[in-house]
């Protein structure tokens, strides 16, 4: 019996359309008919007359002759009857632009192979543009895809690509014990019993979970196809019970909440015009909860115990082992369960087969009943009112709340092995004890079964006092805030900033959060729209604010450097203090009406900075900027008398070879640097220029940053590729790198090659202060320490080969000051594109450096360099200048002088840098100088930024944060950037065009206007040391210099 017709295709040819087949001529039995004079593609043909092509994992059909105005959309509606679509690419064709090609992938197989005639015939859904039926030559691929792959531990043994199994049911829920789980939520199978689906993928080393969730979505009741991907490396041990009624379950148990995914139920939603690819992972949402009306979460706040009144409800954050219920009563079943297993323990999974696992059902767990508690209101019944009585409520203070918090949602506590005892000894110890014991498990970061043993075996003094906190440090507590859970952190010790030092009374009512991903893996994806769940979430947050026992901490505000790491801090107010009145105390923000500005100037009170107790106000005197053509040439940078600087140096206790001569600052509105000008400064003064003002506030001390200090400067990826596309060989790099190499070689054995090449460049670590103690010589191998020098040495070369952080021994990094003198040449717009190398037209810049083993000696750096200022994307970002040396600047050191004259300041031209606080790379390293010396510098005039026409409001800031969060490209266009550079070159429009949106990326957090990075300028192939999938061999500096390092 035929079936029927295809609603939006068919085989040309096919029998199973007769009245859509032209004539032909008659075939033989067993031939498909074809047109004539059509071609049927041979190749891979004589599997699928076998049917053999039913086997394969996944299966791909190759189609030529499309309009090259077919979308993705249009190949879903004329294939996806055929089977199940996994992934569709439409491509041009370099013969003929008019046409357009496409491959798809079925997984698994379809039904029918509908390919065989050569041809599929579809009609268009622009029916103007195409009134007639579309005849598409169609044909197999001729790659077989293998379904065996081979078995990572033993070679002799395979293992299929994908393993299926059809599980009866799945369990949620929380390991007890070593031999026990207490099920939270069970999810029948049901139908025909495939409901529930259970695929272990080897190729992919992950195990991934389909099942269905009852939804209601406006007022409708509809199901919802979800899933959960759980990685390989996240599994240590499973655990296989006992058959019951011919059935195992099979158990496992998770340190971190896996990835959870719903399904769109609208297919089409998910296709882009613009889009000439697209995958099944588009229709697969991330989710954050798993309930049955999906709007409850977002009406209450983020806390770690949920508990919603929602029949579907499902704590993925916190119920993190899995059950599986696998049928084991025939043999074939009994085959595929130990097939499983077999995989898993190819991976280093081991499975644990224990007869006396119990699994049981089980309720949320008692420990939130009896400290969890707020005031009846009158809506509670009498029995209700009961519950909050006195003797069933457990008081602890907050900071043993707070801690025993950081036990649980980091998993070293389990929430259902506390009983009432528990927190009865911890509320009837002293405080502090009792939170030492908590901080102590923290530490230790081990699961512990038994709570009570933490309590009977320590030996902590409850009069111990803390060590005391340095003035300027203050202790902050920190929460994560993942797409599943919260996860808390035991209080530490930072820098302060000017609100914690203000509010210090109520130090323990901040709370700076994060938002990353599961597991703290980083931050959370951007550019895909599949991402919506988890920023509802944020928003969430900043809305509803986050609960820890009776306190709420409500959304407070955020600057640049927490918005780079998704973070903000919020405050739990008191009757005193709003989140309001914080804000009021730190300035007048009123005329500002950009919102991303706001949201700056009010992070600009969150920067980290040192109080000066030696000076309590300076003297302050405005002085005019310096400005032509439109450009300002001091731009954040004013002037400090030499015995403030002085007064800092001491209040700091500075560790330096001679005192800075130059500070970041911040002090009330006003930000930026401050240069020593001994001449032009009275003894407690400071000037301060009309850029660096950013705000009114009642807040005028003077606090600081940091102070200039010399380092030396390492190429990256993005200036060996733009030094390489002015002229600079590949042999430049490659002797750095040789150095480089055989320094650390004989940094293993000689101790003063390892101090030099550690004192030269960052030791966080304190390695050369333990080398210089003796802990390593010819007599004594201390093997800590020769152990630390090696991992120093292996994260050097690892980030030697992934960055190419190739150290220049000739080169310096610092901050960038400004010429006051107005001796220093400038920049002349009349060089740019010109092939003139003559020095005396140069910009000049002044650089005087410390000498670290020999106080108050310095080393004036002149003759031709090159200057830039990290990233540098554009070829114009890297500048020929030329170091001289100027009497007027012997006063400044470990800082690197910009001219005042000029057409346009020389900051400015490297990747739009500024002088309130930027740092600069000024190498003078021979071999590192272009051929090219004036290529034109790019634009860097930020665009108009989007202003408000009333006042900027809290829910403008909350907002702009998950915004942000959302649209902030900067990581993806850089990638892009270097990946089109190795390919194209910097040079090319495309690079260009990426250099410009970088910028405007990087100007975001200012404007408000984000950068959108099109599907174009996203690179379809990438160069080997990249480490990406569809690579090619890179012939470039940075793919020698990656092939040269061995890890």
């Amino acid at each position: 019996m035929s079936s029927k017709r295809p609603p939006d295709g068919l085989s040309k040819g096919s029998q199973q359309n007769p009245k859509h087949q032209r004539r032909s001529k008659r075939c033989r039995p067993g031939q498909p008919k074809v047109r004539r004079n059509h071609t049927i593609n041979l190749d891979g043909l004589a599997p699928q007359l076998h049917g053999q092509w039913k086997t394969w994992p996944e299966l791909t059909i190759h189609l030529e002759g499309l309009p090259t105005s077919v979308t993705t959309s249009n190949l879903w509606d004329w294939f996806s009857h055929e089977g199940e679509i996994a992934y569709m690419d439409i491509y041009e064709t370099q013969r003929n632009p008019n046409i357009s090609n496409a491959k798809i992938r079925f997984e698994p197989p379809p039904e029918r192979n509908f390919w065989y005639t050569g041809s599929y015939v579809v009609r268009h859904h622009d029916r103007k543009q195409h009134p007639k039926q579309i005849e598409i030559s169609i044909k197999l691929s001729n790659h077989v895809p293998p379904g065996f792959l081979k078995s990572p531990v033993h070679p002799d043994r395979t293992c299929p690509v994908k393993l299926t199994l059809y599980p009866a049911a799945i369990h949620f829920g929380s390991l007890t014990g070593e031999k026990s789980m207490k099920i939270m939520k069970s999810i029948p199978g049901m139908g025909n019993g495939r409901s529930l689906k259970l695929e272990l993928s080897p190729k992919y080393q992950r195990l991934t979970v389909f099942f269905p969730i009852p939804s209601v979505a406006g007022g409708n009741r509809t199901e919802r196809q979800h899933k959960v991907v759980i990685d390989f490396s996240s599994m240590k041990n499973v655990y296989q019970t006992a058959a019951v009624d011919n059935c195992c379950t099979l158990v496992v148990p998770l340190k971190t909440p896996p990835q959870y995914y719903w399904k769109t139920p609208d297919i089409h939603s998910t296709f882009s015009d613009e889009t000439k690819n697209w995958s099944v992972m588009e229709s697969w949402n991330r989710a954050t909860n798993i309930v049955q009306h999906a709007g409850l979460p977002m009406m209450y706040p983020v806390t770690l115990h949920n508990d919603f009144q929602d029949s579907e409800f499902v704590d993925i954050g916190r119920w993190t082992t899995l059950g599986f219920v696998l049928d084991g009563g025939t043999e074939i079943a009994s085959q595929v369960n130990q097939q499983l297993v077999s995989i898993l323990d190819d991976f280093n999974i081991t499975t644990k087969v224990q007869d006396d696992f119990k699994t049981v059902h089980g309720t949320k767990a008692k420990m939130w009943e009896y400290i969890d508690h707020q005031a009846p209101t009158e809506g509670h019944n009498a029995l209700q009112m009961l519950q909050y009585s006195p003797d069933s409520i457990v008081h602890l203070p907050f900071e043993i709340r707070y801690q025993l918090e950081v036990c649980l949602s980091r998993g070293y506590l389990n929430e259902h092995m506390i009983g009432r005892e528990f927190l009865e000894r911890l509320a009837n110890m002293k405080p502090a004890k009792a939170r030492l014991c908590l901080e102590s498990v923290a530490d230790n970061a081990q699961v512990v079964i038994d709570p009570m043993a933490i309590l009977e075996e320590s030996q902590i003094d409850g009069s111990i006092i803390m060590s005391r906190i340095p003035s300027h440090c203050c202790l902050i507590r920190k929460a994560v805030i993942t797409p599943t859970t919260i996860r808390y952190t035991t209080p530490t010790v930072e820098m302060s900033n000017r609100v914690m030092r203000r509010y210090k009374h109520y130090e323990d009512r901040f709370l700076k959060i994060q938002f990353t991903e599961e597991m703290e893996k980083g931050r959370i994806a951007v550019n895909k729209d599949q991402n919506d769940e988890i920023y509802k979430r944020v928003l969430r947050s900043m809305y509803k604010g986050v609960r820890i026992g009776d306190r709420f901490y409500e959304f407070l505000a955020f600057g640049n450097s927490q918005l780079r790491v998704n973070g903000a801090y919020f405050f739990c107010p008191t009757e005193h203090l709003s989140c309001d009145d914080i804000r009021r105390w730190m300035g007048q923000f009123s005329h500002i009406k950009v919102v991303a500005k706001y949201a700056a100037r009010l992070g600009q009170c969150f920067s980290t900075t040192r109080e000066l107790h030696a000076i309590s106000a300076p003297a302050t005197q405005q002085i005019p900027d310096i400005e032509r053509n439109g450009y300002c040439f001091t731009d954040g940078i004013g002037k400090i008398s030499s015995f403030l600087a002085q007064l800092i140096s001491e209040d700091m206790i500075l560790d330096v070879v001679a005192r800075p001569s130059a500070f970041q600052f911040r002090m009330g509105g006003c930000k930026g640097v401050l240069a020593i000008w001994p001449n032009d400064t009275k003894v407690m003064e400071v000037h301060i220029r009309e850029s660096q003002k950013k705000f009114e506030s009642d807040s005028k001390g003077l606090e600081i940053i940091r102070s200039a200090a010399m380092a030396t400067a390492t190429l990256n990826r993005q200036t060996i590729t733009i030094l390489e596309c002015l002229g600079v060989p590949i042999a430049s790099f490659t002797n750095l790198l040789d150095h480089q190499l055989r320094s650390y070689e004989l940094a293993m054995e000689d101790n003063d090659v390892a101090i030099d090449m550690l004192t030269k460049f960052v030791d966080e670590n304190n390695i050369s202060d333990l080398l210089r103690a003796g802990f390593k010589t010819d007599d004594l191998q201390e093997p800590f320490v020769v152990n630390v020098l090696k991992l120093w040495r292996s994260w050097s070369l690892k980030l030697l080969k992934e960055k190419a952080r190739i150290q220049v021994q000739k080169s310096a990094f610092v901050l960038g000051c400004v010429d006051e003198t107005g001796t220093l040449r400038g920049h002349s717009s009349e060089t740019e594109g010109s092939e003139d190398k003559a020095t005396d037209r140069l910009p000049q810049i002044f650089i005087q450096l410390s000498d670290a083993t020999h106080y108050n000696k310095t080393q004036v750096i002149s003759g031709v360099c090159i200057i830039g200022r990290n990233p540098s994307l554009h070829p114009g970002d890297i500048r020929v200048v030329e170091a001289v040396d100027c009497p007027a600047l012997h006063h400044l050191r470990d800082v690197v002088v910009f001219p005042s004259t000029g057409d346009q300041p020389v900051p400015n031209m490297l990747s739009g840098g500024d002088l309130d606080g930027d740092d600069f790379f000024v190498i003078w390293e021979p071999t590192l100088i272009p051929r090219r010396w004036n290529y034109p510098p790019m634009n860097y005039l930020a665009p108009k930024p989007i202003e408000l026409d009333r006042d900027v409001t809290v829910d403008d800031l909350r907002n702009f944060f998950v915004k942000y969060l959302k649209n902030d490209k900067l990581p993806l266009i850089a990638t892009s950037h270097l990946a089109f550079s190795d390919d194209l070159g910097p040079m090319s429009p495309k690079c260009l065009e990426l250099a410009e949106l970088h910028s405007k990326a990087v100007d975001y957090p200012k404007t408000g206007d984000p950068a959108v990075l099109r599907r174009d300028q996203q690179p379809r192939k990438w160069p080997h040391f990249m480490e990406k999938k569809n690579s090619y061999t890179s012939r470039k500096a940075l793919g020698v210099i990656f092939d040269k390092v061995k890890v």
